[in-house]
């Protein structure tokens, strides 16, 4: 190891690679590694691990071992056996697995280790040698790792029986998550499969609470794991926030086609609003002949940029440079873009969703733009750390457009709050401030799939074998006993489980039917589409991921609605016209927006100061968005009535302005969340103080009995296996913030007194 750095030229350790090898060549602690993109953050974990692997290790010989009989999950570790892998290397990313494979490769040969990659593209014959000569450190996905133990469940002790570490790469993304759920499970099933529990490293430049990612990687003794966090990366940043007025394209989507059969030429501009013209005109003069990437927050988006941007090379017959990249291409059209990327002998833009924000190795590139506001600041974080490596400035360009004001504008347009939005987050990232991610509860929807799974793993399993093995401190440790039963009871009532005479559970006939489809291994699905319907006629097709329910205005079509009723099986919703709404959150739409993040939105309106960063169009809309919250009296009052209703501004989070809504909606009121507001049609304000006043003199309702109210409860994988009591429980506490709403109320009701 000493060696393979004085060839790399290094003078000296990074800060967190430094700090990193006492912990882990100690080898009985687990370690958070978080410092920035491009820090070294693999080295810092590797460096330690494989010299440990390379100067040998007590071991024993492996013993035949009842896989449930007498041994407690959680209880302390045995020692390693003679063989197997001794470093398991999880990673989210199959493309990510092969840049590793690849930086790993030279490194292990020199310590003599053995290094094995397994994900759905490597060979069949890769795979046998790693399942023959199990060895040195394995790269592999959750989805992988889920495989191994439904198709080789027997060898799974054998295989990770010198395991001596674990590696979680990325580990911000995994936390919240379903899949996150899944990786806590599989974690815990190699250790119940070995008897032991080896440490964890995870590593990640974006975590925003240290705490809950200990929590997140050691659930049993979060206070023990090691955490070190370098702040030292000293990188310089140069950035802008160009604003934009969105205009109408010269030439509507349904003229184009005439135009095109009278036999004119329509341009790409004519068809394209004014803001999108404007926003690829400058990044067409300010990053050709550089690499680049533009994330984008819908695909949609991503294809009309690159599309442009292609068009814009033709036009000025110059090589195109700008290509998409999102998760609808193919993976030879996206590897295609990546190795253009890499290539040092062509400048190359990816134009992109989050595909690219994880880290991917795609070489040294120059700028990051981002179109919109970002979905969070951890993200626009990470985003920001694909540039500048190799000691150069990270370059960000930010590109955010508001609506063109007219007499049909109202308060919530006036107020501008994507720019104020973006402003206020990109101020959050100067100050290090990132997002905690929420809890998701209960995660039935994962343990579905984990007790299935576990299982095919044995070739069956009873209630109390399951229980003990999947309910322990993790991700399912609010499913006591009770709702496990009851879990159980659905699963067969769905026909996946069926009880044998002697009360072993196996797999039902859709059971096994679930468990032999190659779709079985993930724990998340994309999101289904449902049918907007108005007296029969069909608008259009959307994934939809806010809550819906009878009641609620959305905006489609260009057109203002109100859902009248919801097909939940056949995914349809009913609307008729309505005088509110707001449009509906497509699955491309951006994270939820905190309530950090809204108290620093109401910063930056009541703040005079003019960011430097700001281009002359965003320091006018900034300015326009001041002018209208001091004229709206928004300083002193969070409240705006007229005689269509009243508009509430609580700035408070996404999920707490949705919880605040449900239950207005179960007080009779005509509710809906319009951008940071809440928007109250047809009633009067000294009606709605008298509801907020009667919500609060009661105790604020459990989140199942809120959720009932929503009609959308399957948001995850296998929601649509739960009765309703565990599908209330499991959106509630996924999708409601209950504490929050009525903190809001409290918020709210005083200015509501007449």
């Amino acid at each position: 190891m000493q060696r393979w750095i004085h060839d790399q030229g290094w003078t000296s350790l990074h800060d967190a690679q430094e700090r990193a090898i006492g912990p882990i060549l100690d080898g009985a602690r687990d370690v958070i590694i978080a410092a920035a993109i491009a820090a070294g953050k693999t080295e810092a974990a590797f460096l330690p691990i494989l010299s440990t692997l390379a100067t040998g290790a007590e071991t024993t010989t492996p013993a035949r071992r009842d896989p449930w009989k007498a041994h407690d999950p959680w209880a302390e570790p045995e020692t390693a056996e003679s063989h197997g892998v001794q470093a398991l290397y999880l990673s989210p990313l199959k493309a990510l697995i092969n840049d590793q494979y690849q930086r790993l490769e030279e490194l292990c040969e020199r310590a003599g280790i053995a290094v094995h990659r397994w994900h759905g593209d490597v060979s069949s014959s890769a795979k046998h040698k790693a399942l023959s000569e199990p060895s040195g450190v394995l790269l592999i996905t959750p989805e992988s790792l889920e495989a191994m133990f439904v198709l080789r469940g027997t060898l799974v002790p054998g295989l990770f029986g010198a395991l001596r570490y674990i590696v979680i790469d990325e580990l911000h993304s995994f936390l919240a998550t379903p899949r996150g759920a899944q990786l806590q499970s599989l974690m815990n099933r190699v250790d119940l499969a070995i008897r032991r529990r080896p440490p964890r490293i995870g590593l990640s430049a974006t975590l925003g609470d240290m705490a809950r990612a200990a929590l997140f990687l050691r659930p049993t003794e979060p206070e023990k794991v090691v955490l070190i966090k370098s702040d030292s990366d000293g990188q310089e940043i140069q950035l802008q926030l160009r604003g934009y007025v969105s205009t109408p394209p010269r030439t509507s989507t349904s003229d184009a086609p005439l135009s095109a059969q009278a036999s004119r030429d329509t341009r790409d501009e004519e068809s394209t609003s004014g803001d999108q013209t404007g926003i690829a005109d400058h990044l067409f003069r300010t990053l050709r002949g550089q690499d680049n990437l533009v994330f984008a927050n819908a695909r949609r988006d991503v294809e009309t940029y690159a599309d442009l941007l292609a068009r814009r090379c033709e036009s000025e017959r110059v090589p195109n440079e700008f290509w998409p990249h999102h998760g609808n291409l193919s993976k030879n059209v996206r590897e295609s873009v990546e190795e253009q990327l890499k290539d040092t002998t062509r400048p190359a833009t990816a134009v992109c969703t989050s595909t690219l924000e994880l880290g991917i190795d795609i070489g040294s590139v120059t700028s990051v733009a981002q179109v919109g506001p970002p979905p969070s600041v951890a993200a626009l974080r990470q985003r920001l750390g694909r540039s500048g490596r190799r000691d150069d400035p990270a370059v960000l360009r930010l590109y955010v457009s508001e609506k063109q004001l007219d007499e049909r504008a109202g308060p919530v347009d006036e107020l501008r709050c994507a720019v104020v939005r973006a402003t206020a987050m990109v101020r959050l990232m100067l100050d290090r401030w990132l997002e905690t991610p929420d809890d998701p509860g209960f995660n039935y929807s994962t343990l579905v799939q984990q007790i299935m799974s576990t299982i095919a793993q044995h070739g069956g399993a009873t209630a109390a074998d399951l229980h003990r093995a999947l309910r322990g401190p993790g991700p399912f440790q609010l499913v006591d006993r009770t709702r496990f039963v009851r879990l159980l009871r659905a699963m067969a009532a769905q026909d996946l489980l069926v009880q044998a005479s002697d009360g072993l559970l196996l797999h039902g006939e859709t059971g096994e039917r679930h468990v032999n489809h190659y779709s079985f291994y993930t724990a998340f699905q994309t999101a289904e589409e449902w049918r907007l319907v108005t007296r029969g006629k069909t608008l259009g097709t959307i994934p939809i991921h806010q809550p819906l329910y009878e009641g609620v205005l959305l905006i489609f079509a260009g057109k203002r609605w109100k859902v009248t009723s919801i097909d939940t099986s056949a995914r349809i919703v009913e609307l008729e016209r309505s005088s509110g709404g707001n449009p509906p959150q497509f699955a491309s739409s951006p994270a939820a927006t905190s309530d950090r993040v809204r108290t620093e939105m109401v910063a930056v309106y009541q703040s005079t100061d003019t960011p430097p960063w700001l281009n002359t169009n965003a320091r006018i809309l900034l300015a326009e968005a001041r002018s209208a919250y001091n004229r709206l009296g928004l300083r002193n009052t969070t409240i705006l009535a007229d005689d269509a209703g009243v508009l509430l501004f609580p700035w408070t989070g996404d999920r707490a302005l949705f919880t605040a809504t449900i239950a207005l909606l179960g007080e009779g009121l005509e509710a809906s969340v319009e951008g940071p507001a809440i928007q109250i049609l047809g009633t009067a304000v000294d009606e709605v103080g008298a509801t907020f006043r009667r919500l609060l003199a009661e105790e604020p309702p459990p989140p199942h009995e809120l959720a009932a109210l929503v009609s959308n409860r399957h948001i995850d994988k296998w929601d649509w296996v739960l009765d309703d009591t565990l599908a209330c429980e499991s959106a509630g506490a996924r999708l409601l913030d209950v504490d929050g709403a009525w903190r809001l109320f409290a918020k709210v009701a005083p200015d509501l007194i007449v």
